[in-house]
Protein backbone atom coordinates (compact mmCIF):
# COMPACT_ATOMS: atom_id res chain seq x y z
CA UNK A 1 0.00 0.00 0.00
CA UNK A 2 1.24 3.56 -0.70
CA UNK A 3 2.43 5.70 2.14
CA UNK A 4 2.67 9.51 2.16
CA UNK A 5 5.69 11.45 3.33
CA UNK A 6 6.15 15.20 3.58
CA UNK A 7 9.91 15.33 4.14
CA UNK A 8 11.61 17.49 1.42
CA UNK A 9 14.80 16.12 -0.05
CA UNK A 10 18.05 17.96 -0.71
CA UNK A 11 17.67 17.43 -4.45
CA UNK A 12 14.27 19.13 -4.50
CA UNK A 13 15.58 22.18 -2.61
CA UNK A 14 18.62 22.46 -4.88
CA UNK A 15 16.52 22.29 -8.05
CA UNK A 16 14.13 24.94 -6.74
CA UNK A 17 16.98 27.28 -5.84
CA UNK A 18 18.56 26.70 -9.24
CA UNK A 19 15.32 27.59 -11.04
CA UNK A 20 14.94 30.69 -8.89
CA UNK A 21 18.45 31.91 -9.72
CA UNK A 22 17.86 31.33 -13.44
CA UNK A 23 14.60 33.27 -13.27
CA UNK A 24 16.26 36.26 -11.57
CA UNK A 25 19.15 36.16 -14.03
CA UNK A 26 16.76 36.11 -17.01
CA UNK A 27 14.80 39.03 -15.59
CA UNK A 28 17.98 41.06 -15.13
CA UNK A 29 19.38 40.29 -18.58
CA UNK A 30 16.12 40.57 -20.56
CA UNK A 31 15.95 44.39 -20.70
CA UNK A 32 19.61 44.67 -21.66
CA UNK A 33 19.32 42.00 -24.37
CA UNK A 34 16.11 43.52 -25.71
CA UNK A 35 17.73 46.93 -25.90
CA UNK A 36 20.66 45.59 -27.89
CA UNK A 37 18.30 43.86 -30.30
CA UNK A 38 16.27 47.02 -30.85
CA UNK A 39 19.38 49.13 -31.47
CA UNK A 40 20.64 46.53 -33.93
CA UNK A 41 17.32 46.47 -35.78
CA UNK A 42 17.14 50.26 -35.89
CA UNK A 43 20.65 51.13 -37.06
CA UNK A 44 22.42 48.05 -38.46
CA UNK A 45 20.93 48.26 -41.95
CA UNK A 46 21.28 52.08 -42.23
CA UNK A 47 24.91 51.87 -41.07
CA UNK A 48 25.83 49.25 -43.66
CA UNK A 49 23.95 51.11 -46.40
CA UNK A 50 25.71 54.39 -45.58
CA UNK A 51 29.11 52.70 -45.59
CA UNK A 52 28.43 51.17 -49.01
CA UNK A 53 27.17 54.50 -50.35
CA UNK A 54 30.28 56.25 -49.03
CA UNK A 55 32.57 53.72 -50.70
CA UNK A 56 30.75 54.03 -54.02
CA UNK A 57 30.72 57.83 -53.94
CA UNK A 58 34.40 58.07 -53.00
CA UNK A 59 35.34 55.58 -55.73
CA UNK A 60 33.41 57.51 -58.38
CA UNK A 61 34.84 60.87 -57.31
CA UNK A 62 38.40 59.59 -57.19
CA UNK A 63 38.14 57.87 -60.56
CA UNK A 64 36.70 61.06 -62.04
CA UNK A 65 39.49 63.22 -60.49
CA UNK A 66 36.89 65.39 -58.77
CA UNK A 67 37.09 67.10 -55.43
CA UNK A 68 35.67 65.70 -52.21
CA UNK A 69 33.65 68.74 -51.28
CA UNK A 70 30.25 67.21 -52.06
CA UNK A 71 30.77 63.76 -50.52
CA UNK A 72 28.21 64.24 -47.76
CA UNK A 73 25.54 65.50 -50.13
CA UNK A 74 26.20 62.65 -52.58
CA UNK A 75 25.98 60.02 -49.81
CA UNK A 76 22.74 61.52 -48.50
CA UNK A 77 21.30 61.52 -52.02
CA UNK A 78 22.28 57.86 -52.42
CA UNK A 79 20.44 57.01 -49.19
CA UNK A 80 17.32 58.73 -50.50
CA UNK A 81 17.67 57.03 -53.89
CA UNK A 82 17.84 53.62 -52.21
CA UNK A 83 14.37 54.34 -50.81
CA UNK A 84 12.99 55.36 -54.22
CA UNK A 85 12.89 59.07 -53.36
CA UNK A 86 13.14 61.09 -56.61
CA UNK A 87 16.39 63.00 -56.98
CA UNK A 88 16.58 66.30 -58.93
CA UNK A 89 19.99 67.38 -60.31
CA UNK A 90 20.37 70.53 -62.46
CA UNK A 91 16.61 70.58 -62.97
CA UNK A 92 16.39 66.98 -64.20
CA UNK A 93 14.27 64.70 -62.02
CA UNK A 94 15.23 61.03 -61.85
CA UNK A 95 12.34 59.12 -60.33
CA UNK A 96 12.81 55.70 -61.91
CA UNK A 97 15.49 54.34 -59.60
CA UNK A 98 17.09 50.88 -59.39
CA UNK A 99 15.11 48.29 -57.43
CA UNK A 100 18.06 46.07 -56.54
CA UNK A 101 19.42 48.21 -53.64
CA UNK A 102 15.87 48.69 -52.32
CA UNK A 103 15.24 44.95 -52.32
CA UNK A 104 18.53 44.25 -50.55
CA UNK A 105 17.74 46.78 -47.81
CA UNK A 106 14.23 45.37 -47.41
CA UNK A 107 15.50 41.78 -47.14
CA UNK A 108 18.12 42.78 -44.55
CA UNK A 109 15.51 44.61 -42.48
CA UNK A 110 13.14 41.65 -42.63
CA UNK A 111 15.83 39.23 -41.48
CA UNK A 112 16.89 41.42 -38.56
CA UNK A 113 13.28 41.95 -37.48
CA UNK A 114 12.59 38.22 -37.66
CA UNK A 115 15.66 37.41 -35.57
CA UNK A 116 14.74 40.04 -32.98
CA UNK A 117 11.16 38.77 -32.82
CA UNK A 118 12.39 35.23 -32.15
CA UNK A 119 14.70 36.39 -29.35
CA UNK A 120 12.32 38.80 -27.62
CA UNK A 121 9.19 36.68 -27.83
CA UNK A 122 6.21 35.99 -30.04
CA UNK A 123 3.60 38.17 -28.34
CA UNK A 124 2.16 41.33 -29.81
CA UNK A 125 3.64 43.40 -27.00
CA UNK A 126 7.11 42.04 -27.80
CA UNK A 127 7.13 42.44 -31.58
CA UNK A 128 5.63 45.93 -31.78
CA UNK A 129 8.84 47.54 -30.42
CA UNK A 130 10.80 45.57 -33.00
CA UNK A 131 8.70 46.92 -35.86
CA UNK A 132 8.86 50.42 -34.39
CA UNK A 133 12.65 50.27 -34.14
CA UNK A 134 12.93 49.01 -37.73
CA UNK A 135 11.03 52.11 -38.89
CA UNK A 136 12.43 54.68 -36.46
CA UNK A 137 16.11 54.17 -37.27
CA UNK A 138 15.89 54.59 -41.07
CA UNK A 139 13.44 57.46 -40.67
CA UNK A 140 15.98 59.28 -38.49
CA UNK A 141 18.67 58.75 -41.13
CA UNK A 142 16.29 60.08 -43.77
CA UNK A 143 15.71 63.23 -41.72
CA UNK A 144 19.47 63.75 -41.46
CA UNK A 145 19.89 63.10 -45.18
CA UNK A 146 17.25 65.68 -46.02
CA UNK A 147 19.07 68.23 -43.88
CA UNK A 148 22.40 67.44 -45.57
CA UNK A 149 20.89 67.67 -49.07
CA UNK A 150 19.14 70.93 -48.21
CA UNK A 151 22.42 72.36 -46.97
CA UNK A 152 24.31 71.15 -50.03
CA UNK A 153 21.73 72.55 -52.43
CA UNK A 154 23.12 76.04 -51.71
CA UNK A 155 26.49 75.03 -53.22
CA UNK A 156 25.75 72.11 -55.58
CA UNK A 157 23.17 71.92 -58.41
CA UNK A 158 20.87 69.59 -56.47
CA UNK A 159 17.40 70.21 -55.15
CA UNK A 160 16.00 68.96 -51.87
CA UNK A 161 13.21 66.43 -52.40
CA UNK A 162 9.78 66.58 -50.87
CA UNK A 163 10.15 65.73 -47.17
CA UNK A 164 6.73 64.07 -46.95
CA UNK A 165 7.55 61.82 -49.89
CA UNK A 166 10.94 60.91 -48.43
CA UNK A 167 9.53 60.01 -45.02
CA UNK A 168 6.62 58.12 -46.53
CA UNK A 169 8.78 55.98 -48.83
CA UNK A 170 11.35 55.24 -46.13
CA UNK A 171 8.76 54.32 -43.50
CA UNK A 172 6.72 52.28 -45.98
CA UNK A 173 9.65 50.17 -47.19
CA UNK A 174 11.00 49.37 -43.73
CA UNK A 175 7.55 48.91 -42.21
CA UNK A 176 6.59 46.41 -44.90
CA UNK A 177 9.90 44.57 -44.59
CA UNK A 178 9.76 44.41 -40.78
CA UNK A 179 6.14 43.28 -40.83
CA UNK A 180 6.98 40.55 -43.33
CA UNK A 181 9.86 39.31 -41.18
CA UNK A 182 7.82 39.30 -37.97
CA UNK A 183 4.86 37.67 -39.72
CA UNK A 184 7.12 34.92 -41.02
CA UNK A 185 8.40 34.30 -37.51
CA UNK A 186 4.88 34.20 -36.04
CA UNK A 187 3.31 32.33 -38.95
CA UNK A 188 2.50 29.23 -36.91
CA UNK A 189 0.82 31.12 -34.09
CA UNK A 190 -1.10 33.56 -36.31
CA UNK A 191 -2.04 30.76 -38.70
CA UNK A 192 -4.11 29.11 -35.97
CA UNK A 193 -6.26 32.24 -35.65
CA UNK A 194 -7.12 32.32 -39.35
CA UNK A 195 -9.28 29.99 -41.32
CA UNK A 196 -7.26 27.29 -43.09
CA UNK A 197 -8.65 28.51 -46.42
CA UNK A 198 -7.36 32.05 -45.78
CA UNK A 199 -3.94 30.84 -44.70
CA UNK A 200 -3.66 28.65 -47.78
CA UNK A 201 -4.78 31.57 -49.96
CA UNK A 202 -2.11 33.93 -48.61
CA UNK A 203 0.61 31.35 -49.18
CA UNK A 204 -0.59 30.58 -52.69
CA UNK A 205 -0.86 34.29 -53.52
CA UNK A 206 2.78 34.81 -52.58
CA UNK A 207 3.66 31.70 -54.57
CA UNK A 208 1.84 33.16 -57.60
CA UNK A 209 3.97 36.32 -57.40
CA UNK A 210 7.12 34.24 -57.16
CA UNK A 211 6.02 32.17 -60.14
CA UNK A 212 5.38 35.21 -62.33
CA UNK A 213 8.70 36.81 -61.36
CA UNK A 214 10.56 33.53 -61.96
CA UNK A 215 9.12 33.25 -65.47
CA UNK A 216 9.93 36.92 -66.13
CA UNK A 217 13.50 36.37 -64.91
CA UNK A 218 13.91 33.47 -67.30
CA UNK A 219 12.60 35.64 -70.13
CA UNK A 220 15.03 38.45 -69.30
CA UNK A 221 17.97 36.04 -69.15
CA UNK A 222 17.04 34.59 -72.54
CA UNK A 223 16.79 38.05 -74.05
CA UNK A 224 20.18 39.04 -72.58
CA UNK A 225 21.75 35.98 -74.18
CA UNK A 226 20.08 36.76 -77.50
CA UNK A 227 21.16 40.43 -77.42
CA UNK A 228 24.58 40.16 -75.83
CA UNK A 229 26.18 41.68 -78.97
CA UNK A 230 24.09 44.85 -78.85
CA UNK A 231 24.64 45.10 -75.08
CA UNK A 232 28.40 44.90 -75.58
CA UNK A 233 28.30 47.65 -78.25
CA UNK A 234 26.41 49.96 -75.90
CA UNK A 235 28.87 49.28 -73.07
CA UNK A 236 31.71 50.09 -75.46
CA UNK A 237 30.35 53.64 -75.77
CA UNK A 238 31.78 54.29 -72.29
CA UNK A 239 35.18 54.95 -74.01
CA UNK A 240 37.29 53.99 -70.99
CA UNK A 241 37.32 51.70 -67.99
CA UNK A 242 35.35 54.12 -65.85
CA UNK A 243 32.60 54.31 -68.43
CA UNK A 244 32.53 50.55 -68.96
CA UNK A 245 32.26 49.93 -65.22
CA UNK A 246 29.57 52.56 -64.72
CA UNK A 247 27.35 51.35 -67.55
CA UNK A 248 27.73 47.71 -66.48
CA UNK A 249 26.81 48.45 -62.85
CA UNK A 250 23.82 50.55 -63.90
CA UNK A 251 22.59 47.75 -66.13
CA UNK A 252 22.86 45.24 -63.29
CA UNK A 253 21.08 47.54 -60.86
CA UNK A 254 18.13 48.03 -63.23
CA UNK A 255 17.62 44.34 -64.03
CA UNK A 256 14.94 43.90 -61.29
CA UNK A 257 12.98 46.78 -62.87
CA UNK A 258 13.02 44.94 -66.18
CA UNK A 259 11.94 41.71 -64.50
CA UNK A 260 8.93 43.42 -62.95
CA UNK A 261 8.06 44.95 -66.32
CA UNK A 262 8.34 41.56 -68.03
CA UNK A 263 6.06 39.98 -65.40
CA UNK A 264 3.48 42.72 -65.98
CA UNK A 265 3.63 42.16 -69.72
CA UNK A 266 3.15 38.40 -69.27
CA UNK A 267 -0.20 38.96 -67.55
CA UNK A 268 -1.30 41.29 -70.38
CA UNK A 269 -0.33 44.78 -69.20
CA UNK A 270 1.84 47.24 -71.14
CA UNK A 271 5.05 49.09 -70.31
CA UNK A 272 6.34 52.40 -71.59
CA UNK A 273 9.60 54.32 -71.63
CA UNK A 274 8.71 57.83 -72.64
CA UNK A 275 7.09 57.61 -76.07
CA UNK A 276 8.03 53.96 -76.57
CA UNK A 277 5.33 51.50 -75.53
CA UNK A 278 5.26 47.73 -75.70
CA UNK A 279 3.20 44.68 -74.78
CA UNK A 280 3.08 41.05 -75.85
CA UNK A 281 1.62 41.86 -79.27
CA UNK A 282 2.74 45.29 -80.43
CA UNK A 283 5.70 47.65 -79.96
CA UNK A 284 5.79 51.37 -80.72
CA UNK A 285 9.25 52.89 -81.06
CA UNK A 286 10.63 55.99 -79.40
CA UNK A 287 13.82 57.48 -77.97
CA UNK A 288 15.45 55.40 -75.22
CA UNK A 289 18.07 56.33 -72.62
CA UNK A 290 21.61 55.00 -73.33
CA UNK A 291 21.39 52.12 -70.87
CA UNK A 292 22.95 48.95 -72.31
CA UNK A 293 20.47 46.55 -70.70
CA UNK A 294 17.58 48.20 -72.59
CA UNK A 295 18.82 46.40 -75.70
CA UNK A 296 16.75 43.39 -74.60
CA UNK A 297 13.49 45.24 -75.33
CA UNK A 298 11.42 43.79 -78.19
CA UNK A 299 11.78 45.24 -81.67
CA UNK A 300 9.18 47.12 -83.65
CA UNK A 301 6.47 46.14 -84.62
CA UNK A 302 6.26 43.39 -81.99
CA UNK A 303 5.60 39.67 -81.88
CA UNK A 304 2.02 39.82 -83.19
CA UNK A 305 -0.11 36.76 -82.56
CA UNK A 306 2.89 34.77 -81.42
CA UNK A 307 2.94 36.96 -78.33
CA UNK A 308 -0.15 35.14 -77.09
CA UNK A 309 2.18 32.32 -76.07
CA UNK A 310 3.19 34.50 -73.16
CA UNK A 311 -0.24 33.92 -71.61
CA UNK A 312 0.83 30.35 -70.95
CA UNK A 313 2.71 31.63 -67.89
CA UNK A 314 -0.24 33.18 -65.99
CA UNK A 315 -2.45 30.24 -66.97
CA UNK A 316 0.11 27.80 -65.57
CA UNK A 317 0.51 29.85 -62.39
CA UNK A 318 -3.27 30.02 -61.89
CA UNK A 319 -3.58 26.28 -62.55
CA UNK A 320 -0.97 25.56 -59.87
CA UNK A 321 -2.85 27.80 -57.44
CA UNK A 322 -6.10 25.97 -58.19
CA UNK A 323 -4.51 22.55 -57.83
CA UNK A 324 -2.79 23.38 -54.57
CA UNK A 325 -6.02 24.80 -53.12
CA UNK A 326 -8.23 21.84 -54.03
CA UNK A 327 -10.54 20.72 -51.25
CA UNK A 328 -13.61 18.52 -50.87
CA UNK A 329 -15.30 21.64 -49.51
CA UNK A 330 -15.82 23.68 -52.69
CA UNK A 331 -16.59 26.89 -50.78
CA UNK A 332 -13.28 26.64 -48.94
CA UNK A 333 -11.46 26.12 -52.23
CA UNK A 334 -13.16 29.14 -53.81
CA UNK A 335 -12.25 31.22 -50.75
CA UNK A 336 -8.59 30.18 -51.03
CA UNK A 337 -8.50 31.11 -54.71
CA UNK A 338 -10.06 34.52 -54.02
CA UNK A 339 -7.56 35.31 -51.28
CA UNK A 340 -4.68 34.14 -53.47
CA UNK A 341 -5.83 36.39 -56.32
CA UNK A 342 -6.11 39.41 -54.03
CA UNK A 343 -2.65 38.86 -52.54
CA UNK A 344 -1.04 38.36 -55.95
CA UNK A 345 -2.72 41.46 -57.40
CA UNK A 346 -1.67 43.59 -54.43
CA UNK A 347 1.93 42.41 -54.61
CA UNK A 348 2.20 43.04 -58.35
CA UNK A 349 0.66 46.50 -57.92
CA UNK A 350 3.27 47.44 -55.31
CA UNK A 351 6.15 46.15 -57.42
CA UNK A 352 5.02 47.92 -60.58
CA UNK A 353 4.57 51.18 -58.66
CA UNK A 354 8.13 51.04 -57.36
CA UNK A 355 9.60 50.06 -60.74
CA UNK A 356 8.58 53.27 -62.53
CA UNK A 357 8.91 57.02 -62.24
CA UNK A 358 10.08 60.18 -63.97
CA UNK A 359 13.15 60.16 -66.20
CA UNK A 360 13.94 63.77 -67.09
CA UNK A 361 13.41 64.66 -70.72
CA UNK A 362 12.29 61.14 -71.65
CA UNK A 363 9.11 61.54 -69.61
CA UNK A 364 7.63 58.82 -67.45
CA UNK A 365 8.91 55.27 -67.33
CA UNK A 366 6.85 52.49 -65.87
CA UNK A 367 4.01 50.00 -66.13
CA UNK A 368 0.25 50.41 -66.05
CA UNK A 369 -0.35 49.62 -62.40
CA UNK A 370 -4.13 49.30 -62.54
CA UNK A 371 -4.20 46.95 -65.51
CA UNK A 372 -1.43 44.82 -63.99
CA UNK A 373 -3.39 44.37 -60.76
CA UNK A 374 -6.69 43.67 -62.52
CA UNK A 375 -5.17 41.22 -65.00
CA UNK A 376 -3.30 39.38 -62.26
CA UNK A 377 -6.47 39.08 -60.21
CA UNK A 378 -8.42 37.95 -63.26
CA UNK A 379 -5.97 35.25 -64.27
CA UNK A 380 -5.74 33.72 -60.82
CA UNK A 381 -9.45 33.92 -59.97
CA UNK A 382 -11.04 33.13 -63.35
CA UNK A 383 -8.72 30.27 -64.26
CA UNK A 384 -8.89 29.02 -60.68
CA UNK A 385 -12.70 29.00 -60.63
CA UNK A 386 -12.89 27.25 -63.99
CA UNK A 387 -10.47 24.64 -62.78
CA UNK A 388 -12.48 24.28 -59.58
CA UNK A 389 -15.66 23.58 -61.56
CA UNK A 390 -13.89 20.99 -63.68
CA UNK A 391 -12.42 19.41 -60.57
CA UNK A 392 -15.79 19.44 -58.81
CA UNK A 393 -17.57 17.51 -61.58
CA UNK A 394 -14.74 15.09 -62.22
CA UNK A 395 -15.77 11.47 -61.51
CA UNK A 396 -12.92 10.89 -59.08
CA UNK A 397 -13.74 14.04 -57.08
CA UNK A 398 -17.44 13.19 -56.92
CA UNK A 399 -16.64 9.67 -55.79
CA UNK A 400 -14.33 10.99 -53.08
CA UNK A 401 -16.99 13.37 -51.78
CA UNK A 402 -19.64 10.64 -51.81
CA UNK A 403 -17.32 8.32 -49.91
CA UNK A 404 -16.64 11.03 -47.34
CA UNK A 405 -20.39 11.70 -46.97
CA UNK A 406 -21.13 7.99 -46.51
CA UNK A 407 -18.43 7.73 -43.88
CA UNK A 408 -19.92 10.70 -42.06
CA UNK A 409 -23.37 9.13 -42.17
CA UNK A 410 -21.99 5.90 -40.74
CA UNK A 411 -20.33 7.80 -37.92
CA UNK A 412 -23.62 9.51 -37.14
CA UNK A 413 -24.94 6.20 -35.69
CA UNK A 414 -22.41 6.16 -32.87
CA UNK A 415 -25.17 6.43 -30.22
CA UNK A 416 -26.14 2.81 -30.84
CA UNK A 417 -22.79 1.62 -29.52
CA UNK A 418 -23.34 3.11 -26.09
CA UNK A 419 -25.55 1.81 -23.23
CA UNK A 420 -27.02 4.02 -20.55
CA UNK A 421 -26.01 2.80 -17.12
CA UNK A 422 -27.82 4.05 -14.01
CA UNK A 423 -26.08 4.89 -10.77
CA UNK A 424 -27.61 1.84 -9.12
CA UNK A 425 -25.68 -0.41 -11.52
CA UNK A 426 -22.28 1.05 -10.67
CA UNK A 427 -19.99 -0.63 -8.19
CA UNK A 428 -17.89 1.08 -5.53
CA UNK A 429 -15.23 2.04 -8.08
CA UNK A 430 -17.58 3.67 -10.58
CA UNK A 431 -17.66 0.77 -13.08
CA UNK A 432 -20.70 -1.07 -14.26
CA UNK A 433 -21.48 -4.05 -12.07
CA UNK A 434 -22.13 -7.04 -14.26
CA UNK A 435 -23.64 -8.96 -11.33
CA UNK A 436 -26.08 -6.23 -10.38
CA UNK A 437 -29.00 -7.93 -12.10
CA UNK A 438 -28.05 -11.35 -10.71
CA UNK A 439 -27.85 -10.00 -7.16
CA UNK A 440 -31.29 -8.48 -7.43
CA UNK A 441 -32.81 -11.95 -7.97
CA UNK A 442 -30.71 -13.68 -5.30
CA UNK A 443 -32.53 -14.90 -2.16
CA UNK A 444 -30.87 -16.09 1.02
CA UNK A 445 -31.32 -19.79 1.75
CA UNK A 446 -30.72 -20.77 5.42
CA UNK A 447 -29.99 -24.34 4.41
CA UNK A 448 -26.84 -23.22 2.55
CA UNK A 449 -25.19 -22.19 5.85
CA UNK A 450 -23.25 -25.00 7.52
CA UNK A 451 -21.67 -24.04 10.90
CA UNK A 452 -19.31 -27.00 10.77
CA UNK A 453 -17.46 -25.50 7.72
CA UNK A 454 -16.19 -22.54 9.79
CA UNK A 455 -13.23 -22.76 12.21
CA UNK A 456 -13.68 -21.39 15.69
CA UNK A 457 -10.03 -20.36 15.76
CA UNK A 458 -10.67 -18.08 12.88
CA UNK A 459 -13.42 -16.40 14.81
CA UNK A 460 -11.17 -16.04 17.85
CA UNK A 461 -8.44 -14.55 15.70
CA UNK A 462 -10.88 -12.02 14.37
CA UNK A 463 -11.99 -11.12 17.85
CA UNK A 464 -8.36 -10.40 18.89
CA UNK A 465 -8.05 -7.53 16.36
CA UNK A 466 -7.90 -4.05 17.87
CA UNK A 467 -10.28 -2.06 15.73
CA UNK A 468 -9.46 1.20 17.51
CA UNK A 469 -5.81 0.94 16.56
CA UNK A 470 -6.78 0.17 12.95
CA UNK A 471 -9.06 3.17 12.71
CA UNK A 472 -6.47 5.44 14.30
CA UNK A 473 -3.84 4.27 11.86
CA UNK A 474 -6.08 4.82 8.86
CA UNK A 475 -7.09 8.28 10.09
CA UNK A 476 -3.45 9.20 10.60
CA UNK A 477 -2.59 8.18 7.08
CA UNK A 478 -5.42 10.19 5.64
CA UNK A 479 -4.51 13.28 7.62
CA UNK A 480 -0.90 13.49 6.41
CA UNK A 481 -0.67 16.48 3.97
CA UNK A 482 2.34 15.63 1.84
CA UNK A 483 1.58 15.00 -1.87
CA UNK A 484 4.59 12.77 -2.48
CA UNK A 485 4.01 9.02 -2.53
CA UNK A 486 6.55 6.36 -1.64
CA UNK A 487 5.42 2.88 -2.55
CA UNK A 488 6.51 0.34 0.04
CA UNK A 489 5.69 -3.28 0.49
CA UNK A 490 4.31 -3.54 3.98
CA UNK A 491 4.12 -7.34 3.85
CA UNK A 492 7.89 -7.54 3.28
CA UNK A 493 8.45 -6.58 6.90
Amino acid sequence: MPTFTGTPTTENLASQLRRLRRSHRAQRSAPEGTGRQLVLVAFAVPAVALVVCSVVVLTVLLMADSGLSGVGTAVASCWLAIHQVPVTITGVTIGVLPLLPTLLVAVATARLAARAARSTGAGAGDVLPVVGAAVAGPTLITAMSLAVVMDGSTVLPIQSPNALTAFGYTAGIHLGAAFAGVAWTMRRRTGRRWLPADTRGVVLGCAAIVGLLAAATLLVVVRVIMRHGQIGELIATGNDFDGYLGLTLLSVLYIPNLIVGAAAMLVGSDAHIGMATMDLFTVQGGPLPPLPVLAILPDVPGAGRIGALGFVVPVAVAAVVMWRSRNRDLLAQVRSIGVAGAVAATGMALLTTMAGGELGEFGTVGIAVSTTAVYTLGWVVVVGLLGTLIYAFAPSSRAARETADDAWDDDADWDDDYVIVTDAELDDYGYADDDADDGADYEYDPDEYDPDEYDADGADATDDLDTDDLDTDERGRRNQPSPRIDYEDEHSS
